[in-house]
């Protein structure tokens, strides 16, 4: 996952860096009648924001394959396994963002609701874990 992730931050930096870039990113997000997002960069202090990066990139798929195609970018694309990747990873960590903004949302969290939040996160992994099971032909019994 980490060479993935890495692929993107070169290609938002990419777009945060370069001077034709953004501009002919956001001219190919309007020929395609897509909303004009620019790359959100990945911060070091906030865990949710490689998953904001990560979300914004693939929002702008389309768009930003095109761009890099035809600026001819310095930055390696990415395949189609690597953004199948960038899809799991954005459905892995999107039930952590609800928890964190629920939490983050109060001033006193109480243990009842901290268990009650845990245990979905259990839930949702477990069933994640089933359909990764299932897809990759390795059902268990139980």
């Amino acid at each position: 996952m980490k060479p993935t992730v890495d692929k993107v931050k070169a290609a938002v930096e990419y777009f945060h860096r370069s001077t034709v870039g953004p501009e002919k990113l956001q001219s190919t997000q309007l020929q395609m009648g897509m909303p004009e997002l620019r790359p959100n960069q990945d911060r070091t202090t906030r865990w949710n924001s490689t998953l904001y990066m990560l979300t914004r990139f693939l929002e702008s798929k389309d768009a930003i394959i095109s761009t890099l195609a035809i600026v001819n970018a310095p930055v390696d694309a990415l395949t189609q396994e690597e953004w199948e990747v960038v899809e799991e990873v954005c459905r892995v960590l999107e039930p952590f963002e609800q928890v964190t903004v629920e939490i983050s949302g109060e001033s006193y969290v109480t243990t009842s609701k901290m268990l009650l939040l845990c245990k979905g996160l259990q839930r949702i992994r477990a069933s994640r874990q089933r359909e990764a099971n299932v897809a990759t032909g390795h059902v268990t019994e139980g």
